[in-house]
C-alpha cells in the first residue's frame, strides 16, 4: 500500500514540496549573496558551534556509503587516498551532506562536493536557475530549445503558449535537478495542463519549452575547464535472449544488487518501474508480461530515460564527437564554472552538434559525477580524481 504522504517522484515525503516552494520562492526574491572565502569559512566555523554547544549537530568519522550521496562517496574516497580525514555533519535526524575535511595540516569544509566556487565571476544562481541559463546560453549564441518560464499564477498563459510553441513539448519546474516533476513528448492540450499541475506540486515556477524527438539525452561532467566525461541515459529497458519472459527478465535486473531504490543514496541505479506506461508499450508490441523476448531483442519498459524509472547509464566519452567536446569546455568557460554537469540533448553525439539538431537543457554546479564511475555499460571514468586535482589547485 502506497503512502499518500509520500512524492514517488521526488523520493521525499511531500511536505518536502513547502520546502521546495519556499526555496524557489526565495531566490527569486532575495538578491544573490557572495560572500568572500574568508567571511564564508567563518561563518561555517560560527554554525558549527552553535550547533556543537546547544548538541544539535557533530561532525562525525563512523558515516557509511549509506548515509551520504554517492558523489561525496567517490570524491571522499579519492581524496582518503591522498592522505585526507574526512567527517560528516550529523544532525539529530541522520548525517546530512556537510562535509569538514582535514589535509595538508588544514581543514576545510563543503556541501555535498567542494565546487571552488569562491573563484567564479559569477553566483551559482545563473548556472542552476533554468530559465536564466537558457538566456545565458542564447547570449554565448549556444543550442537551446526554444521556451519560456511562467510562475503559478500564469498557467492559462502557459497553456497558450504551448499551444502557439507547438507540440511536442517539456513541462519541467525552473529550478530543480534529477528530472523531478518533469513531462516530456507532451502531445495535446490536455496533456499540457495534467503537466503544468504535476510541476506546481513540486515548484511555483516552470519552463514551458519544445521537446526534441528521436534524441537522447547526454549528461557531460567538466571539471576545471578541461575533463569532459559524457554518459547516455537510456529508458528502462530489458534484452531478450530467446529463453526468458519478460516478466523473469524485469525480475532478474530488479534483483541486480547494483540497482536500489531512488531514496537509497548509495546507489546510481534504481529497480525498473513498472507502470502505466510499462503496459502501453508492451501492448503496443503485441507482448505481454509473458512473452519471450528474441535473443538481442531490446524492449522498452518506460518511455522516459530517467534513472528514477530504472533508466540505464551508458559510459560514451570514447565516442563524443570533438565538436561536442569543445562545446562542453566552451560552456564551462562561458558561465565561468570550474565544475559543471551538463544535460544535453541530440540525436547522436558521434557527430558534430553543428550537423544536428540539439540543445543544451541545464547546467548544475553540483554535478552527479558518480554516474560515470558506475555506468550500467561502458568502460567507468574517474571525474573523482580530476575533482580532487581541481582541489588541490585552488584550495591549498
Amino acid at each position: 500500500m502506497k503512502d499518500k504522504h509520500y512524492c514517488t517522484e521526488c523520493g521525499q515525503s511531500n511536505f518536502n514540496h513547502i520546502n521546495t516552494w519556499l526555496e524557489e520562492l526565495t531566490n527569486h526574491i532575495l538578491p544573490p549573496l557572495k560572500l568572500s572565502r574568508r567571511i564564508e569559512g567563518n561563518f561555517d566555523i560560527l554554525i558549527e558551534k552553535i550547533f556543537t554547544i546547544t548538541r544539535f549537530a557533530k561532525f562525525s568519522a563512523d558515516f557509511t556509503k549509506s548515509d551520504i550521496y554517492l558523489r561525496s562517496t567517490c570524491f571522499i574516497k579519492e581524496m582518503e587516498q591522498r592522505g585526507a580525514a574526512v567527517c560528516a555533519l550529523r544532525t539529530i535526524f541522520g548525517f546530512t551532506n556537510h562535509f569538514k575535511m582535514m589535509v595538508g595540516g588544514k581543514t576545510f569544509r563543503f556541501e555535498t562536493l567542494p565546487t571552488a566556487d569562491f573563484t567564479n565571476k559569477h553566483s551559482d544562481k545563473i548556472v542552476n536557475d533554468k530559465e536564466l541559463a537558457k538566456r545565458y546560453c542564447i547570449k554565448g549564441h549556444f543550442p537551446v530549445a526554444e521556451g519560456k518560464a511562467f510562475w503559478f499564477w500564469q498557467r492559462g498563459k502557459a497553456i497558450r503558449f504551448g499551444r502557439q510553441l507547438g507540440f511536442p513539448l517539456v513541462v519541467k519546474p525552473r529550478g530543480g535537478s534529477v528530472s523531478r516533476h518533469v513531462t516530456t513528448d507532451i502531445r495535446d492540450e490536455v496533456q499540457l495542463k495534467k503537466a503544468v499541475h504535476h510541476t506546481l506540486t513540486y515548484s511555483p515556477a516552470f519552463i514551458v519549452e519544445k521537446f526534441i524527438s528521436n534524441a537522447s539525452i547526454l549528461r557531460a561532467t567538466v571539471i576545471d575547464f578541461d575533463f569532459v566525461a559524457c554518459i547516455q541515459q537510456v529508458p528502462a529497458n530489458i534484452v531478450g535472449n530467446g529463453i526468458l519472459t519478460i516478466r523473469e527478465l524485469i525480475d532478474r535486473k530488479n534483483n541486480d544488487p547494483q540497482r536500489g531504490e531512488p531514496h537509497q543514496k548509495q546507489f546510481t541505479l534504481y529497480r525498473v518501474v513498472e507502470n502505466e506506461t510499462t503496459t502501453r508499450l508492451l501492448v503496443g508490441k503485441g507482448y505481454d508480461s509473458e512473452t519471450i523476448p528474441q535473443k538481442g531483442e531490446i524492449v522498452y519498459l518506460q518511455k522516459d530515460p530517467f534513472l528514477k524509472l530504472g533508466g540505464d547509464v551508458v559510459e560514451v566519452s570514447q565516442s563524443v564527437h570533438k565538436d561536442n567536446i569543445k562545446l562542453f569546455r566552451d560552456l564551462a568557460h562561458f558561465f565561468d564554472i570550474r565544475i559543471t554537469g551538463i544535460d544535453f540533448m541530440v540525436r547522436d553525439i558521434a557527430v558534430s552538434w553543428k550537423h544536428q539538431q540539439c540543445a543544451v537543457l541545464e547546467l548544475n554546479s553540483v554535478p552527479c559525477i558518480e554516474l560515470h564511475h558506475f555506468p550500467s555499460s561502458g568502460a567507468p571514468t574517474n571525474p573523482a580524481r580530476a575533482l580532487a586535482d581541481m582541489f588541490f589547485k585552488y584550495y591549498l
